[in-house]
């Protein structure tokens, strides 16, 4: 129960904006949407610096980061290849530079954080704001916008998107076990959480070991990471792919990507794809383990 509470939470903070976004005027709407680009980088900021004691804690191993690394690296390569659309729209002329320096604006906002985790004194940011708190405001706001979003007409290729998602996490995890000592059953479960970093590294910790929650944890943050990237630069021409690649993380902190790199109609794929991998994640880890463990 404690695993769905997450997707109720994240259902309602976009039920209230959109509420919120009904009865408001539009000029008062677009003025509270200004910020949310800077909002996002705020919760980048936080999550470097929440992640900070990974990415400097030696005794986590550099094994285990590689090993993440490769995982993740697997996963965005064959959810690329499997849900590419060939006949995708073409890239505007001069379309680099944006999604470049909005990436290298997101990635420097995270190399902040993790910096302040390392510079500054043990706990100063503890207690003053989380990324947690600042996720839901961004999905609250994500909500609010909602309403110049189409959200009706679902169709197959929407509920596809998560299926095929699934698909290439599973065939990534068949490629990382042919090239390490995992099995395949292993790899499965290292890549379950479907981005959902949260939930499959403390789960897979507690149910396996630390090291292989660590494994876990780390696959799904740099698959998160990737994600971010690949929507940055692909949102426009590879809206399927990028959303795919986000995995559960589509329905929340991958959301604003989403809707500030992808087509209006797309956040509707990123909600429903998000929403059934999210449900998938726990399932799926339980199962595993109950299986090899």
């Amino acid at each position: 129960m404690t695993s769905l509470l997450p997707v109720l939470s994240v259902s309602g903070l976009l039920l209230l904006g959109f509420a919120v976004g009904k009865i408001l005027p539009p000029s008062v709407l677009r003025q509270m949407l200004k910020p949310l680009s800077a909002v996002v980088l705020l919760l980048l900021f936080l999550m470097g610096a929440e992640f900070g004691g990974i990415f400097t804690d030696k005794a986590l191993g550099a094994d285990v980061v590689k090993r993440a690394l490769l995982l993740s690296s697997l996963i965005a390569a064959f959810t690329a290849a499997l849900l590419y659309r060939k006949g995708g729209r073409a890239a505007p002329s001069g379309s680099f530079w944006p999604p470049f320096f909005g990436c290298l604006k997101a990635v420097a906002a995270f190399a902040a954080g993790v910096a302040a985790y390392r510079l500054l004194p043990h706990g100063t940011l503890e207690g003053v704001i989380g990324s947690t708190q600042v996720l839901y405001l961004l999905i609250f706001l994500v909500g609010t916008d909602l309403v110049h979003v189409r959200l009706g007409g679902l169709n197959r290729r929407v509920f596809l998107l998560p299926l095929f998602a699934a698909a290439a996490t599973a065939a990534a995890g068949l490629a990382f076990s042919l090239l390490t000592p995992y099995s395949f059953g292993q790899s499965l479960m290292l890549s379950a959480g479907f981005g959902w970093f949260s939930l499959s590294g403390p789960m897979v910790g507690e149910l396996v070991s630390a090291e292989m929650g660590a494994t876990a944890l780390m696959t799904d943050f740099f698959r998160e990471m990737f994600s971010i990237v690949f929507l940055y630069f692909f949102g426009k021409t590879q809206p399927a792919a990028a959303i795919g690649l986000s995995g559960a993380a589509a329905m929340d902190s991958a959301l604003p990507f989403v809707k500030e790199n992808c087509e209006p109609e797309y956040v509707k794929y990123a909600i429903v794809s998000g929403f059934i991998l999210t449900l998938a994640a726990p399932v799926s880890i339980s199962a595993l383990t109950a299986l090899l463990y």
